[in-house]
């Protein structure tokens, strides 16, 4: 995908809608991947909190055995829906998502709190823009 600027055409609308690329990195610098997504996205945090909602209330019936295969395919369609991208080719061709990690996290944890954090951070950001954008029109209006 490139960053290239469109030339709109006479009968193209171009706008912004908050597109950004996120390399996938391990705590070495290693490049192993990419997605793009929305990440301030006003849908992105109720389907963030919908999917940590359904992964923290699964469990896998008493009276089967789990196919893992089954319930990590669940997992990685729930990520899939929050970013809006195939995680299993951004995150989970890394590892499987419940590889566990040195920190006693499974490895789909650490991928959903690190969306959390991205989430979190350009929200923030780009909140604070919206203030102080929107102050510099009502200040006047204000004793």
């Amino acid at each position: 995908m490139s960053n290239k600027l469109v030339k709109p055409q006479s009968n193209d609308i171009i706008i912004d809608d908050g597109l950004k690329t996120y390399y996938i990195k391990n705590k070495q610098g290693h490049v192993y991947g990419k997605f793009d997504f929305r990440p301030s996205d006003t849908n992105l945090i109720s389907r963030y909190d919908e999917v940590v909602e359904h992964l923290n209330s699964f469990s896998a019936p008493e009276n089967e055995p789990a196919d893992i295969k089954k319930v990590e395919n669940m997992v990685a369609d729930e990520l899939s829906y929050l970013i809006g991208s195939d995680s299993k080719e951004s995150f989970f061709s890394i590892l499987g998502p419940f590889s566990p990690l040195a920190s006693g996290k499974l490895f789909f944890e650490e991928v959903v709190d690190a969306i959390g954090r991205v989430i979190e951070t350009e929200t923030e950001h780009r909140a604070k823009k919206v203030r102080t954008r929107m102050n510099k029109y009502v200040t006047k209006y204000r004793k």
